[in-house]
């Protein structure tokens, strides 16, 4: 008996009050994997897509700007979209359209095509980045911060089997075809899509609470809402650091004399987003909604990248790990925030709001570094004003709302 209470004492408590729903996790990661996966499996076929469509190097780096553009733009349509339709619908028809998008890619030799699918394939992404938040408080009521870490870790995975798995495994299965390595990747999406199919024909009595859950009062967040730019400013911040980190990467070490530290620094601060996410299943369901963690490891993140300009050789490179580290944790904890924060259909729109501001910053900050490396030319200059911009969000989660408030402002 003393044996039996010290290790329910040793468990999360709402693992030991409520059971786990399985089921509803397993298929919250399955989706999750497919929220990145499709755009990152472009650039390791980007040589022999290049090759077929006679491609130029912009023309190629659009394969994977263009759906991040699209999902940007298009956020706030999707939450409309998705209010429309019910959620789990949208995001069942959104899978639908990313697997279908993606294997058109792979059945035309036409570039215009090629990118007409890829625009597509960013709306279908972008119902999914709205819809996913708001349906947690349906499928994990009593573990929103455990749902919200599990789909997380699903995209966090997507992300490294998409960008590493594509070129040695996919590709040797499709015979060396860009073309079925594309159509390959697309079929277990569509697996995935029965099994949100499948949910959608469950029992009457789960029919209505959606329904219920659905009718919930709720309110739209706008870009005028200092909530949403609280939480957008510090989320661009993080996914900045990693866009403007593995762009200018190469330029950087290689006016550093360090180029051989190119291959090893990839791996190393790429796959320091794996280790983040295990981190957050561990213990991240303590941190949600709590500022010191979260302040935290937005500091890690900025003090990180100042190492890594500061120093060089080996130390410079442990910053950068420390850094991608932090900022991953960072963006986990502010995409874990609106189904803890609102109730439903308010949830879709305050993380339609906030990604949309994120992601928009994020795309502009690094193209500005990029700017100034070139006109000064002086290669260190290309993360700096990203660093500046996420030095100053750190302001902005001193005063990130980590609770719910009945105007939706901040408190």
């Amino acid at each position: 008996m003393a044996l039996r209470s010290r290790m329910r004492s040793l468990l999360p408590a709402s693992i030991v009050d409520s059971a786990l729903p399985w089921g509803a996790l397993t298929l919250l990661w399955l989706v999750g994997l497919y929220m990145r996966l499709p755009i990152l499996i472009a650039p390791p076929l980007a040589g022999e897509i290049a090759e077929s469509l006679s491609l130029g190097s912009a023309a190629v780096g659009a394969l994977t700007t263009v759906p991040y553009v699209v999902l940007a733009l298009s956020m706030m349509l999707a939450v409309r979209f998705a209010r429309r339709i019910g959620m789990l619908q949208a995001l069942t028809l959104a899978l639908a359209i990313v697997a279908l998008g993606s294997a058109a890619r792979g059945l035309t030799l036409s570039a215009p095509v090629l990118f007409t699918a890829s625009v597509v394939m960013g709306l279908g992404l972008a119902v999914m980045q709205v819809t996913v938040p708001a349906l947690l408080r349906d499928w994990t009521p009593s573990h929103l911060g455990l749902g919200s870490a599990i789909y997380l870790n699903g995209m966090t995975v997507g992300e490294l089997i998409g960008a590493g798995g594509t070129r040695p495994v996919v590709l040797a299965l499709a015979g060396d075809s860009w073309q079925w390595a594309l159509l390959l990747w697309s079929l277990p999406a569509l697996v995935i899509v029965a099994l949100l199919a499948m949910r959608l024909r469950q029992s009457s009595r789960h029919r209505k609470v959606a329904a219920a859950s659905e009718t919930v009062p709720s309110r739209s967040m706008s870009l005028r809402s200092s909530r949403v730019w609280l939480m957008g400013v510090p989320l661009a911040a993080s996914i900045g650091i990693f866009m403007a980190t593995n762009a200018y990467l190469s330029t950087v070490l290689d006016a550093r004399g360090e180029a051989g530290l190119l291959t090893l620094a990839l791996l190393f601060y790429n796959a320091s987003p794996l280790a983040a996410s295990l981190v957050m299943l561990w213990r991240g369901r303590r941190w949600i909604t709590r500022r010191r963690p979260l302040g935290m490891f937005a500091a890690l993140g900025v003090l990180g990248l100042v190492g890594f300009l500061g120093m060089e050789g080996w130390p410079a490179l442990i910053a950068l790990v420390i850094s991608g580290f932090g900022i991953t944790l960072e963006l986990t904890l502010i995409m874990a925030l609106p189904p803890c924060l609102e109730r439903g259909e308010a949830v879709a729109s305050l993380t339609a709001g906030m990604s949309f501001v994120g992601y928009s910053l994020a795309f502009v900050m690094p193209m500005v570094g990029g700017w100034l490396a070139e006109a000064y030319s002086n290669p260190n200059l290309a993360l700096w004003p990203m660093l500046l911009f996420a030095g100053l969000s750190l302001f902005a989660v001193y005063r990130m709302p980590l609770s719910a408030s009945p105007n939706g402002e901040s408190e």
